[in-house]
């Protein structure tokens, strides 16, 4: 990864309340972390993980603070302390965790693996080579899981379909490889657009799949039949007018990235929008939300 004259990579690092690491893990994944170390100290977990601040982005530790803020506060206190925040040089982080991958079955029809990572096809599944430029977006993460699954579940046979928050494209390229006439993906990390067209290219599904640098409030897409969201609720919640328009007249959509304690809160939330709840699933400590257009 080529950093411009205006990117500057930081390090911080974050104490852990007991029982909150995966918690605070996956936030930190899902807020454009680039790297991430834990360990245990006199019984405390410290993680230490990088991020890149750009002049012209809100920076990835800005984005995890609002996200956990936004938690219930009856689920939750305050699940972290910040020990302390370092310049760092640059580092290319993306070789410095790729090594940690691996081949991720999902469901009884999909894997999801780098291209570098070995993997025995004996039971015919469809494969999705994913060469992540960031830890989220692999498959490994219970959010990720849970949109594939149900990717898997649906019947895409020549449908149209919206990936909000593309990130490296697994989502956009498991809907074409399970049926979808095409897909429109967007996205409003640079970084992510560049590594979600590589990986549709390598997946030979660039012909059905297009993919923009764009954000939920300002993105228009001609509305769809399917519409993928997988991102934490602080951004999901105040967006969710704008999802519902970009769905067609009884369309669906899977709502992931939500904490299994902000369950009520976010159904409430979607059916007030506008939409009618079809099922929830849950996977760790996370949850995701089917739901449909409810036109009156």
């Amino acid at each position: 990864m080529v950093n411009s004259p205006q990117t500057k990579w930081f390090s911080v690092r974050i104490i852990c309340e007991p029982g909150f690491e995966d918690v605070i893990t996956s936030y930190i994944f899902e807020s454009g972390f680039s790297g991430l170390e834990e360990r245990t100290e006199n019984n405390i977990t410290i993680i230490t993980a990088s991020y890149c601040r750009t002049s012209d982005a809100l920076d990835p530790l800005s984005i995890f603070k609002q996200a956990i803020s936004e938690i219930p506060s009856a689920a939750v206190a305050t699940p972290y302390t910040i020990l302390s925040i370092e310049r760092i040089p640059d580092v290319d982080w993306e070789k410095k965790w790729r090594d940690g991958l691996k081949a991720v079955e999902i469901g009884s029809r999909l894997v999801v693996r780098p291209s570098w990572v070995p993997y025995t096809n004996s039971d015919s599944r469809i494969e999705i080579i994913i060469d992540p430029k960031m830890a989220f977006g692999t498959g490994e993460h219970a959010t990720t899981q849970l949109c594939l699954k149900w990717i898997e579940d649906t019947d895409l046979d020549g449908a149209t379909v919206i990936d909000a928050g593309c990130g490296s494209g697994v989502l956009s390229i498991a809907a074409v490889k399970l049926g979808a006439r095409s897909v429109f993906g967007f996205d409003h990390d640079p970084f992510s657009v560049d590594n979600a067209k590589e990986n549709i290219c390598m997946n030979g599904v660039q012909k059905n799949i297009t993919i923009k640098e764009a954000s939920l409030d300002t993105v228009t897409p001609d509305p769809s039949d399917y519409v993928l969201a997988n991102m934490i609720s602080g951004v999901l919640l105040p967006n969710l007018p704008n999802l519902y328009q970009f769905m067609k007249p009884e369309g669906q959509i899977i709502f992931s990235g939500l904490l299994a304690e902000e369950e009520q809160l976010f159904i409430d939330a979607v059916q007030k929008a506008g939409f009618r709840v079809l099922s929830t699933t849950s996977l760790e400590e996370w949850i995701a939300v089917a739901a449909e257009k409810n036109e009156p």
